[in-house]
């Protein structure tokens, strides 16, 4: 991960989610797992999906980009961190 997208997570100034089984880089960035969005208030889960509320930032740290969603996402369920 570069340093540019790093900063630009640290400096982002909205919550940041990300929707895998587990990801230490995303923890140590401070990237809350997608099924904090509903414990925030920010989204209502159904049926294995989350429901934003308003729009969510979704985080890809592969690919280095962070989304902006406004409909159902598929949650993938937090195992443990790899």
């Amino acid at each position: 991960m570069t340093e540019k997208f790093k900063e630009s997570i640290k400096n982002y100034p909205e919550p940041l989610f990300y929707n895998s089984t587990g990801s230490t880089k995303a923890y140590k960035l401070c990237i809350r797992h997608l099924s904090a969005s509903v414990s925030g208030g920010l989204a209502s889960m159904a049926s294995g999906y989350i429901y934003p509320h308003d729009v969510l930032h979704i985080v890809d740290i592969d690919k280095e980009t962070i989304t902006t969603v406004k409909s159902e996402i598929k949650l993938v369920k937090l195992r443990g961190l790899k």
